[in-house]
C-alpha cells in the first residue's frame, strides 16, 4: 500500500487549489508518465481527476481523494510519497 505523508498531502492539496480547472470534489491521479526520468525509468505523473479510472486504485488521505493508476499500484506498494527540499522549491518524491 502507498503511503502518503501530510507534508506530500498538504502540497498536493495546494496544487489541486491553484488551479482553477479542479474541481472541488476532484482527486490527484498518479498515473505513468509519458517521459521516462533521466535514469530511463518510467516517472509518475500527476493529474487532477473527478473520478478514478476502472482500474484504478482509489483512497482518501487528509480529506484528499487520490487515485493510483493500475500499473502503478504494485510498483508504488510499500513506497511512501513524501516532499523534499529543493532548489526550486518543495518537490514531490518517492521513498
Amino acid at each position: 500500500m502507498l503511503t502518503v505523508t501530510k507534508q506530500a498531502t498538504a502540497l498536493l492539496k495546494a496544487a489541486k487549489a491553484a488551479d482553477d480547472g479542479a474541481r472541488r470534489g476532484a482527486g490527484i491521479r498518479l498515473r505513468t508518465d509519458a517521459i521516462p526520468d533521466e535514469s530511463g525509468k518510467p516517472s509518475v505523473g500527476f493529474t487532477f481527476s473527478d473520478e478514478p479510472d476502472p482500474n484504478d486504485w482509489e483512497f482518501e488521505q487528509e480529506g484528499l481523494r487520490i487515485f493510483v493508476e493500475g500499473a502503478l499500484v504494485e510498483p508504488l506498494d510499500g513506497r511512501t510519497l513524501d516532499v523534499r527540499d529543493a532548489n526550486e522549491g518543495l518537490q514531490l518524491v518517492f521513498r
